[in-house]
């Protein structure tokens, strides 16, 4: 494999916004290879990226400081991965996403894009795990699940890319 060598030109950014790009993701799918090098890459064209494992402080509140963390940055991509919508964590931060200025710019990562869409008109990891969710009404509200399923919707109608595990 060739080593990545990251491009030399800085790009520009003008806003109001403290991050250029937000990054969700579910860890344990994509955090080592994925996400890392696309975090590595956006770095060195000179963006100010949020990635939870270099910007939340010790003793900080999670939720509050990602829910702010998407709300001032200017471009959310979602990671879409096999395990993204077992993740509560990832789905509120999609569905803050929709309801938050800037541009969401989707990857699908070994995953179908009609799965993040319609997670309940197929048998995908995406329906399993909304079946998860509404089989805990002790932890999560109807009305939560299906803003998260909402979300996932109108992220999905956002043109993005689509990879797979093989290169795609």
């Amino acid at each position: 494999m060739e080593e990545y060598i990251p491009p030399s030109i800085k790009i520009l950014f003008q806003g109001d916004k403290e991050y250029h790009v937000f990054l969700s993701f579910k860890g344990e799918d994509v955090r080592k290879n994925l996400v890392d090098h696309l975090h590595e890459a956006l770095t060195a064209a000179g963006l100010h990226v949020f990635l939870d494992t270099h910007k939340l402080e010790k003793g900080d509140k999670i939720w509050s400081s990602l829910e702010r963390a998407i709300r001032s940055s200017a471009i959310h991509i979602p990671i879409f991965s096999r395990g993204y919508a077992d993740s509560a964590w990832c789905l509120r931060e999609a569905a803050t996403m929709v309801n938050t200025q800037g541009l969401i710019i989707p990857l699908f990562y070994d995953v179908e894009p009609t799965h993040v869409r319609y997670p309940v008109k197929d048998s995908s990891q995406y329906q399993q795990a909304f079946l998860k969710h509404y089989d805990h009404p002790d932890r999560y509200q109807r009305g939560e699940i299906e803003r998260w399923k909402v979300a996932l919707h109108q992220i999905c109608s956002h043109s993005g890319w689509s990879m797979d595990i093989t290169g795609g």
